[in-house]
């Protein structure tokens, strides 16, 4: 009787274990079937991403593609130099990051890739302040005030008087440099900005007051052209081909005259621009008449007319118009509703339309609504869009419209809208199909001149490669207010210089 239960048990452990077996091979078939339908939907997901990338419709040559295998070397090469030197690189202010990415191969090959346009940059913020002191002193009636901060003036401020007139608080510049040279160190941090401040409300206030340092030197004539050339030049040499200006215009004058009339700095800077064509055929300049966000709106609606006039005498110079100023402190962009209003009428009565090219959502907050305004008014282009992320409807809206988003990565760091720029707004807005261009908003108040450091930084914080750059590089002549055989030219300059600068770039060892 024993035996015969033994085996009555042996033989159901074997059918047990037959049917383990059986079910497990049948859900091992079943799980390589999800796992096959898995990684087929995945896939299906990823291309409909890439799909909607805003580089989608770029296709790299094979040329382009040896291009992007070097590229790809040095980035790893720097990566892992500073994984060792600089481990917290990204999050670090530009200032003590600047002499890494100077030295690096990486920065050589971003450096000689041609930019196309530089659609974004300020004319109180465009050149070397380094450069600005030195050449300030040279004008032996140029006065430093180097008393406290007043109601007229402030510490630091440079200001052209007739010998004998500065009034108390002013001393010559070029004496004060030589009685006391390590006065221009403590001069240089007053005309430029490393963010060292704990909000962006304090930054903005230092910020501003950089800019109110230099506005009254700029238009001193003499100065104001040896300024613009220096700030051309630099971005020249930087292989910027179109440069369009958020220009603040002002009276210029000099020695002789108290005051030109206001098309003396449109005069002035098209013979800059012949004088420089000479030798770069294919550089173009444009100015966007740019007024303060804090102003009333009788003033704003006097600048609008003025704008007009402007481009009525000079219509391929004067392109476009914008409104600046601290975003969360200043006045919305509905606030200025009637003289919007006006700009129709202004429209009809001259004949042609003045596009609007609005700054907007230069902020991190959610209740900042500009870029709903901004988008209905249908900005031509919109300055930085940080807080676009926040709007999903207006992200549709930018699409729909084709608005490009003018991205400065630099300036937001310094200007605490983030703090660690692989972290920025504009990486989600590249994926959403949102088109991006690349500025560097005020380079000489920040401490550098090109826009060379704002590519570098966008290519290795977002991930970005040889594709992706060379569709932000083309974006910048797109989306220009270049128009017809103008566009047409700069875009065929721009495919000249891009292939002889991939074929160097391969040709190289």
């Amino acid at each position: 009787m024993l035996k015969v239960t033994q085996y009555y048990i042996s033989s159901s452990m074997l059918l047990l274990c037959i049917t383990i077996l059986s079910i497990g091979c049948t859900q091992k078939n079943s799980s390589t079937a999800t796992l096959s339908t898995t990684t087929t939907s995945k896939k299906a997901l990823i291309q409909q991403d890439q799909t909607q990338s805003f580089d989608n419709n770029i296709m790299l040559t094979k040329t382009e593609i040896n291009a992007q295998q070097k590229l790809t070397l040095l980035k790893q090469q720097f990566t892992q130099g500073i994984a060792l030197h600089a481990p917290n690189f990204h999050k670090q202010p530009f200032h003590t990051i600047k002499s890494i990415i100077d030295t690096s191969s990486l920065y050589q090959f971003i450096q000689n890739m041609p930019k196309g346009g530089l659609l974004h940059t300020h004319s109180g913020g465009l050149t070397n302040a380094k450069w600005i002191i030195k050449e300030a002193q040279k004008i032996s009636n140029c006065y430093v005030y180097c008393d406290q901060d007043s109601d007229q003036f402030l510490y630091g401020e440079l200001r052209i008087y007739d010998k004998g007139n500065a009034p108390n608080g002013f001393t010559s510049l070029s004496q004060k440099l030589q009685q006391h040279p390590e006065f221009e160190k403590e001069l240089y941090a007053l005309l430029t900005l490393k963010g060292n401040t704990n909000s962006s409300e304090d930054v903005w206030k230092a910020f501003e007051k950089r800019f109110m340092r230099i506005n009254t030197l700029i238009s001193y004539r003499p100065f104001f052209n040896a300024y613009y050339k220096k700030g051309i030049v630099d971005l020249l040499a930087d292989q910027v081909t179109h440069l369009e200006i958020r220009f603040v215009f002002s009276h210029l004058y000099d020695d002789t005259t108290v005051s030109y009339p206001i098309e003396t700095a449109i005069e002035d800077l098209q013979k800059i621009v012949l004088e420089l064509q000479q030798s770069h055929p294919n550089f173009s300049l444009r100015l966007i008449y740019t007024s303060l966000k804090f102003l009333d709106i009788p003033i704003i609606n006097t600048k609008l007319i003025e704008a007009f006039e402007l481009k009525k005498k000079y219509p391929d110079f004067i392109t476009g118009f914008d409104l600046v100023a601290e975003e969360d402190r200043g006045n919305t962009i509905s606030f200025y509703a009637e003289s919007w209003k006006n700009l129709d009428s202004l429209e009809t009565i001259y004949g042609f339309k003045l596009p609007l090219v609005l700054h907007a959502g230069e902020s991190n907050s959610t209740k900042n609504v500009n870029l709903y305004d901004a988008i209905l008014l249908k900005s031509k282009r919109i300055g930085h869009g940080l807080n676009l992320v926040y709007f999903p409807s207006l992200i549709e809206k930018v699409k729909a419209q084709d608005i490009l988003i003018e991205v400065n990565p630099i300036s937001n760091q310094i200007l605490k809208y983030v703090s660690d720029i692989r972290n920025h707004p504009a990486r989600i807005l590249l994926k959403e199909g949102i088109q991006l261009s690349i500025s560097n908003d005020d380079p000489g108040v920040f401490g550098y001149e090109e826009v060379s450091y704002d590519f570098f930084m966008a290519y290795l914080a977002w991930e970005l490669d040889l594709k992706a750059l060379k569709k932000l590089v083309y974006n910048s002549i797109t989306y220009s207010t270049l128009e017809g055989e103008q566009r047409t030219k700069a875009i065929q300059a721009l495919d000249n210089s891009w292939e002889t600068f991939i074929k160097k770039i391969t040709a190289s060892n």
